[in-house]
């Protein structure tokens, strides 16, 4: 069965929290068991196996997992799709949706009502600075 679209030709539908809880510890993985998932995702919130299972099922439809052939007994499952692919796209329909398209307010939203350290500080205007050399976008 080929995996679920949501928009665009290669665009997959958009993961839920709990997928995208679980695609972070595939992502962490790499190549794993849906058990290696159960165990490791286990360690930082306790849900039965079966959701978890059915919540594997789910991402290998929507194509972000693909099952792999093992030596052993059945398949790993392999991450389809890049962490950074997921983050881009949803960072993007963030803007969109709570920012109005803009990252200037995402950014001075971020500046004021959340904690950054110094060094976070420096870093992002070491970031921006690199940015202004290479030739902004308008």
């Amino acid at each position: 069965m080929p995996p679920r679209r949501s928009g665009g030709k290669n665009e997959r539908a958009p993961l839920s929290g709990l997928e995208l809880e679980v695609m972070l510890v595939v992502w962490e993985l790499g190549d794993c068991t849906s058990g290696d998932v159960i165990a490791a995702f286990r360690k930082k919130r306790d849900l039965a196996d079966s959701t978890l299972r059915n919540v594997l099922a789910k991402l290998r439809r929507k194509g972000y997992v693909k099952a792999v052939p093992s030596i052993g007994r059945g398949f790993l499952l392999r991450p389809s799709v890049q962490r950074d692919t997921v983050a881009r796209r949803t960072l993007k329909s963030l803007l969109a949706s709570l920012f109005e398209g803009s990252p200037r307010q995402a950014i001075a939203y971020l500046l004021h009502d959340t904690d950054i350290s110094d060094e976070d500080l420096e870093e992002i205007h070491e970031l921006l600075e690199v940015r202004r050399r290479e030739g902004g976008r308008s």
